[in-house]
């Protein structure tokens, strides 16, 4: 019996986005082996593969009855994969490209999106129009009743979507709104109405899912379904429609870096997740792909599984959707890695530490198109900065701290691009006045709360300045601006240069009950952008103002990565090494990721506990206990290793 999705940490992702061009004469299947597919699964133990039947271009990889499928087939591949993988116990998605089809899309031009200027798209589909209905779910519908499919992860979905300026949808906009446009479109983000018909139009996305998802499980219950992105960083918001999983393919560069950030932002759905790395990475602007080391591959793991959400890795298939067996076989190691700790993390959730503020309101104003990762650098950088300093983050939005923001002892408002809701800058300071910790990040940011009565002033700085905490050591801060106190303590200073007069740029201040730290500079796109050891310094002494970590670094020999996890009512450390060049441009592949060593850290417990176990490896760890602390070291920690606290 085959795992449901909610039960499988680890699967296998085959695509290649069918065209006739690219297999020229040859048949799809024409080289597919049984024996490849029976080795897939017996060589890796899958919990599920993910194969191709339709990609972007809109060509199905199997000879589907919908009209669209590839001109010439050898056997039904599709049929192949599902007989193997159900004999073999795994369970089967398909991979399928919805709000992005190319083919429908040059058969049904009047089903194309339509920008403000009249022009049609050549590839997005409108979702309030006819495709839903006429290709998407028959051939769902066909996938899971004909083939028997386990389920569907929908790519080109959210982030493919586009504001639609069809005179169907203008025309649904004024009358559900009751705004009249006047025949002026709001294409620009000056032109009236323009944030009002973007929101219609994410409305519209909405709708679309919740249609198709609903349909499938009418019929086919037990059919999954995750439409690519939606209700993640990409679509920071609550979920609105019956998805039984949330998932999304990381970006081939800086991964490790980019699954802290996603992570950490679907993990705060308390929902069924996973996240998909690619093996591989284009060759600096050059054609072609270059297969990722074992190595980096499972610290990219290692940065998902440790926030408790399940692994997927993309190998691509052949133009005739055979399966490169020469990479998959290269994934041995790194399933060992997954499977040695998948007791230990999957499907755990985050004790509350600091919580990093994603704005669904900013990120709206922000993004270019209606769901996107765009502008994502702030926080991006912000989440590396603060798993880089050893502080245990989770990503939250507006709908989750609604109510909740004292269940937090820090909220991190990092740089934005546009702002907050006055509801939002009200309910943060509030939580500040009752006791909270509130830390603010940026000029924006600072300027913001200040105005709506953060107890500091700002003044300008420069757009480069020299910064320091202890008058020696500098660094650079960008965008930065003077902040005055009446109350309060200065943690940096910042100046022209190191012989000018300086004023502060980091304070932390009471504030009612609690206190409120501000930070006068755009740390996070500084950090991610160029990061400096000083970012570290500054977030590190600001923190130790503001709470006591359940799990402490004490000391490290590297960038050691923290997060405290609780599952089945066990405390399971995670210990994530962050070392190695995934930032690096000029760093394609690497087959060396120095370890962290002498890891000391200090627990917060209220008792004795009975033992400290180092996972996965079993040996138990010695400690001393006091004053409500146990204190221990990790001699080394190579990628990812747990400390299960035994009560």
């Amino acid at each position: 019996m085959a795992k449901k999705r909610s039960e499988s940490c680890f699967g296998l992702h085959f695509d290649f986005h069918a065209t006739p061009e690219r297999i020229g004469d040859a048949a799809v299947g024409g080289t597919l082996r049984e024996e490849d597919i029976r080795e897939i699964c017996r060589l890796l133990h899958p919990d599920f593969v993910q194969i191709d039947c339709k990609g972007h271009p809109g060509w199905a990889s199997y000879p589907t009855a919908c009209g669209n499928a590839m001109p010439l087939f050898e056997g039904d591949p599709l049929a192949l994969w599902r007989r193997v993988t159900r004999e073999e116990g795994v369970a089967l998605y398909l991979h399928y490209s919805g709000v992005i089809d190319e083919k429908y899309c040059a058969s049904h031009p009047d089903q194309c999106v339509v920008a403000a200027d009249g022009t049609r798209s050549d590839k997005v589909t409108r979702t309030a129009g006819r495709y839903v209905d006429e290709l998407l779910i028959p051939q769902l519908m066909e996938l899971a009743g004909k083939y028997g499919a386990d389920g569907v992860w929908v790519d080109g979905d959210c982030w493919g979507s586009q504001a639609d300026f069809h005179p169907d949808t203008v025309r649904a906009f004024e009358a559900e709104t009751g705004i009249s446009l006047n025949g002026k479109l709001p294409a620009s983000p000056g032109d009236a109405h323009y944030e009002d018909y973007r929101e219609f139009c994410r409305e519209l996305f909405r709708r679309y899912v919740r249609r198709y998802v609903d349909a499938l499980h009418a019929r086919y219950p037990g059919f999954q379904i995750a439409s690519n992105w939606a209700y993640t960083d990409h679509m920071p918001e609550a979920v609105s429609a019956r998805v039984d999983f949330i998932s999304g393919d990381l970006n081939p560069w800086d991964s490790f870096n980019s699954a802290r950030y996603a992570a950490r932002a679907i993990a705060q759905q308390h929902h069924v997740w996973d996240l998909m790395c690619w093996n591989f990475r284009s060759g600096a602007g050059r054609p072609g792909h270059i297969v990722k080391h074992p190595l980096q591959i499972m610290q990219e793991a290692a940065a998902i599984i440790s926030q408790g959400g399940g692994f997927q890795n993309y190998i691509t298939q052949y133009p005739d959707g055979a399966p490169r067996m020469e990479q998959i076989r290269r994934m041995k190691p790194v399933e060992a890695f997954i499977r040695a700790r998948e007791r230990f993390c999957f499907r755990g959730h985050a004790i509350h530490q600091v919580a990093l503020l994603l704005s669904t309101y900013d990120r709206h104003r922000e993004s270019s198109s209606l769901f996107s990762r765009n502008g994502c650098e702030k926080v991006m950088g912000m989440t590396s900065l603060l798993c880089d300093a050893g502080h245990a983050t989770e990503i939250v939005s507006e709908h989750i701290l609604a109510g909740h923001a004292a269940d937090y002892p820090v909220i991190i408002v990092p740089e934005l691009f546009s702002g907050l809701a006055g509801e939002t800058v009200e309910e943060l300071l509030d939580y500040a006045r009752r006791g909270g910790s509130l830390t603010l990040v940026g000029r924006k940011t600072c300027a913001l709360f200040a105005a709506a009565g953060a107890p500091f002033s700002c003044g300008e700085a420069g757009e480069s300045a020299a910064f320091t905490m202890d008058g020696e050591a500098f660094g650079l801060a960008y965008d930065a601006c003077e902040l005055c106190i009446q109350d309060g303590e200065t943690l940096a200073r910042v100046s022209a240069d190191a012989r000018s007069a300086s004023s502060s740029l980091a304070v932390v201040c009471p504030f009612g009950r609690g206190r409120i730290a501000a930070v006068g500079t755009d740390l996070g796109s500084a950090y991610q952008n160029g990061a400096q050891y000083l970012h570290r310094a500054l977030i590190k002494a600001l923190l130790a103002r503001l709470y006591t970590p359940t799990a402490a670094v004490v000391s490290a020999e590297g960038l050691i990565e923290v997060s405290v996890l609780q599952k089945d009512g066990c405390l399971l450390v995670q210990l994530v090494n962050g070392n190695g060049g995934h930032r690096a441009g000029s760093v394609a592949t690497e087959d060396f990721i120095p370890a962290c060593r002498r890891v000391a850290l200090s627990l917060v417990l209220k008792r004795r506990p009975e033992a400290l176990i180092l996972q996965p490896e079993g040996r138990e760890l010695p400690f001393e206990y006091r004053d409500g602390r146990a204190e221990v070291t990790v001699d080394e920690v190579a990628l990812h290793e747990i400390i299960e606290v035994r009560p």
